[in-house]
């Protein structure tokens, strides 16, 4: 057999316990609401990890192609000439291999394209720019060099490395 149900008649009670038990409740809601949110946060935050993860690897993969293309232009401005003998020069160029390497596997990825421009710009050191880190990126997402350059053939990237210096002038 089942206890009956015993009613509380608010209205009766001290003014003190009244305002206990209406704070109770509210007190309730709120933490009901509370759990709702964090159950929404913990969601959120599990399917935009990838996301999140994919700009930050965009991040540091433009920030070392902008280090590249500011040390290549460093030389550049120093010799006026694209010296693929010069060891800087050839760790340089092999950074924008990478970075070519990179935004190929991440074509038509707008967020890794935004991301890794953002990032070759604070690693540019004033080289590169907002205003020409465009232009730059669709040089090498176009460039028919740094596709094939590996290590023993650095050299067919030249005309690359000279067309990108030839937008930073």
């Amino acid at each position: 057999m089942r206890p009956k149900k015993q009613t509380l008649c608010v209205a009766n009670l001290p003014h003190k316990l009244q305002l206990t038990i209406k704070n109770n409740n509210t007190m309730k809601k709120l933490g009901f609401i509370m759990m709702c949110f964090a159950a929404m946060a913990f969601v959120s935050c599990g399917s935009s990890s990838s996301l999140l993860s994919s700009n930050t690897a965009a991040s540091a993969n433009g920030n070392a192609c902008g280090q590249a293309i500011a040390g290549l232009y460093s030389n550049y401005k120093a010799t006026k000439k694209v010296d693929m003998t010069n060891a800087s020069n050839i760790t340089n160029t092999l950074a924008l291999v990478t970075a070519y390497t990179q935004l190929k596997n991440n074509k038509g990825n707008k967020d890794y394209r935004k991301s890794f421009i953002s990032g070759m710009v604070l690693g540019g050191a004033g080289v590169v720019t907002n205003n020409n880190a465009s232009s730059i990126v669709n040089k090498i997402e176009s460039s028919a060099g740094l596709s094939s350059t590996t290590r023993s053939n650095i050299s067919t990237a030249a005309s690359t490395v000279s067309s990108i210096m030839s937008l930073l002038q």
